[in-house]
Parts: C-alpha cells; sequence; structure tokens
C-alpha cells in the first residue's frame, strides 16, 4: 500500500471513532438530561456494555471516495457509565484491502454536561490506531487521536463542534461543526419511538496542493512540481437518518450526500453519495 493510502486509511479512521463519540454523546446526554423516559430504562449511577455494528456502501474521507464502491463494516463494544465516562475498541473492515480488516481503535473518554439544565455538553476523549498491515509507515505516522467537542441542544434542534488532533510522527487536524434536528414521527410504549435526525456539517481540514510550474533560463520547456499544504474547508455534508429506539435497541438507517471543496484547479472531486446502516444494544451490568 502506498503511503498516501495509508495515511488516509489512518483519517478514515477517525470518523467512526468520532460518530460513535457522537452517538455516546447523546445517549448520555438523554440519560443526564430531561429525557424522562429514557431516564426511566437507564439507572443514572450505573454501568453499562454499549455494543453496535455499522455499515457503509462507500468509503469517504471529506467527501473523497477511497477505492471504487469500496463498502466499510466498523463493530465496537464500550462500557459505559452513566457519569459520562466510557472506555472501548473498535475494529474496521474495508472490502478493498488486503488484509481487509486493517484497522483497530481503542479509546476511552469522558462526556459531561456544563449546565443545571443539562442541555450542553462536553466530551473529551483519546484513541490509539492499531493498523494490521505490515508496512512501516503505519507506525510512523498519524496514529493517535485527542478530541473534544461540544454539544448544545433542545427538544428539536442542536449543534454539534467537534476537533480532532492527529500525532504520531506527523500532525494532522480536522474541525467539524454541525447543525441537527429531531422530529418525532411515533412514539409507542414507555420509551420507544422513531425519529427523523436530520444534520447538515462542514469539514475543515488540510488538503495538499500540487503546483506546477514551466521554463528556465537553462531549459524553457522544463516542468518542475511543487506541493503545499492548506487548510480549509474540504467537504458539507447533509445526512437524512430515520432512527428507531426499541427497548434497549437502536437502529439507525441514513442516506448522505457529501459535497467536497477543494482548492487544487486542476482536480474535480464529484459530489457522492451513500448509504449507512447502524444497529446498537445496551446492556445493563448492574
Amino acid at each position: 500500500m502506498k503511503q498516501s493510502g495509508i495515511i488516509l486509511l489512518m483519517l478514515l479512521c477517525t470518523a467512526p471513532v468520532v460518530a460513535q463519540a457522537e452517538k455516546l454523546d447523546s445517549l448520555l446526554t438523554d440519560v443526564l438530561g430531561d429525557d424522562k423516559k429514557l431516564y426511566r430504562l437507564l439507572n443514572p449511577s450505573s454501568v453499562y456494555i454499549y455494543s453496535g455494528i455499522a455499515y457503509d456502501n462507500k468509503t469517504l474521507y471529506a467527501g473523497r471516495e477511497l477505492g471504487d464502491n469500496m463498502h466499510t463494516v466498523n463493530g465496537n463494544v464500550y462500557i459505559v457509565h452513566s457519569r459520562g465516562f466510557y472506555i472501548g475498541a473498535s475494529g474496521t473492515w474495508y472490502s478493498g484491502l488486503d488484509p481487509a480488516y486493517n484497522a483497530t481503535v481503542l479509546s476511552a473518554g469522558i462526556i459531561k454536561p456544563l449546565n443545571k439544565s443539562r442541555n450542553m455538553s462536553l466530551r473529551a476523549s483519546y484513541s490509539r490506531f492499531i493498523f494490521s498491515s505490515t508496512d512501516s509507515v503505519t507506525n510512523s505516522f498519524l496514529n493517535n487521536n485527542l478530541g473534544v467537542g461540544l454539544t448544545m441542544r433542545n427538544k428539536y434542534i442542536g449543534g454539534r463542534l467537534t476537533f480532532n488532533a492527529l500525532f504520531g510522527k506527523d500532525l494532522g487536524m480536522n474541525f467539524e461543526p454541525a447543525l441537527f434536528g429531531n422530529v418525532i414521527l411515533a412514539m409507542f410504549g414507555t420509551f420507544n419511538k422513531i425519529f427523523l435526525a436530520p444534520e447538515i456539517s462542514a469539514f475543515f481540514g488540510s488538503e495538499t496542493i500540487e503546483y506546477e510550474s514551466s521554463g528556465s533560463a537553462i531549459d524553457p520547456q522544463s516542468l518542475s512540481y511543487s506541493t503545499t499544504d492548506k487548510y480549509g474547508l474540504l467537504n458539507t455534508k447533509v445526512t437524512l437518518p430515520i432512527c428507531i429506539y426499541l427497548g434497549n435497541f437502536d437502529v439507525e438507517l441514513s442516506y448522505s450526500i457529501n459535497i467536497p471543496t477543494t482548492r487544487a484547479y486542476s482536480v474535480s472531486n464529484p459530489v457522492s453519495t451513500y448509504f449507512s446502516l447502524s444497529i446498537g444494544f445496551l446492556l445493563p451490568l448492574n
């Protein structure tokens, strides 16, 4: 595997980790907040196992597709304390890589409310990436991640800010603001519900731009190339998920639209779409 491909894979590993942290953020905000129906399911001083599996029919980073319709399966298991602490692991299987199971991520973090109404929460986490590839590059670059995030929401709408610092022998950063909604379609039983959670987010990160220059005093026909890194908006994503809370299970089916942005004049990144399906299960330990 080429070095650039491995680095992209490392960056891709942040996607399921961040998504899972955001789902745990939402879950714990419900537990610690004013969602009385879910509160009746969860003891506020207990420990739980949260486990899930997610499928994406395409593999993308910042709206750029990796491979040709390469799909991914991510499995995860976390030990979650309702006070806001969690620790766990996830693994990702890529249909177009060899070996297909190529990344394990170990994570630990905390999610805490910041005000009495508990509609604002802060999260912080550390993740370590472990790669199955024998290429030495996997041990050299972005195999650690420190993430922080802030979430504000009410019953119908919310906002989220997420910042990730990736490091090893190199350094990378990305930033993602998002707006999301909560539209309840049906409620049944004590805490079961079907709802829509539409979201629009922007992804800011670093992009390597290649420049071409021609001509010199010695050889006017020669070409030379140089590269520079520029930080800015890389992608805008609109996600339309339908979610189901059913007992201890949660199910989400979503359709996402990516609108990538680039400063490289010779590169065109098309608009892309993909489907995702995730299933999670919450198991009380005490």
